[in-house]
């Protein structure tokens, strides 16, 4: 509304409904911040508020910006946020995602970089196994060689293979 001269400017949508205690955290200037809470308590909102006014009102450049999750289903929830604050061209500059996609991003990034003893370089066509995918794998292993699966299990095969 106007009052006079004074334009009052409506809150960014990423800060509504913080309470004081997550707007302190989301406002920190000076750095790093901890945020310890329990479960359903607010963290995410906070943590995409951060990241947002770090991009809107100090000016932080979104490819500066890195947040790991621990979960896929946490990062996807993150992004879906970010890109509604921020929009999605902006979310896709940032390093989002779990300790494992993330460093498979860097990987995939800069891996023409690197050569190995013998001059060999790599390209980025690669895969990263999950749990599920390498238990499937040695199964399907055992089974093709006609071993007994009650003997070589996945987990003692990723031990011996470790």
């Amino acid at each position: 509304f106007i009052k006079g001269s004074l334009v009052a400017e409506k809150e960014p949508s990423y800060l509504s409904g913080l309470n004081e205690r997550q707007n302190e955290a989301v406002r920190e200037k000076s750095g790093a911040i901890l945020v310890l809470a329990g479960a359903g308590s607010g963290k995410t909102k906070v943590l995409t508020s951060r990241i947002a006014y770090l991009v809107q009102e100090l000016g932080a450049s979104p490819n500066e910006i890195l947040a790991v999750t621990f979960t896929n289903k946490a990062a996807k929830e993150m992004r879906q946020r970010l890109s509604l604050y921020l929009g999605e061209p902006v979310v896709q500059k940032m390093w989002m995602g779990t300790f494992h996609s993330i460093s498979g991003r860097i990987l995939r990034t800069d891996i023409s970089e690197y050569k190995d003893e013998d001059g060999k370089s790599y390209d980025n066509r690669f895969v990263i196994y999950d749990e599920t995918d390498s238990n499937t794998i040695l199964k399907n292993a055992v089974k093709k060689c006609n071993l007994d699966e009650k003997i070589y299990q996945p987990k003692l095969l990723k031990t011996i293979l470790s």
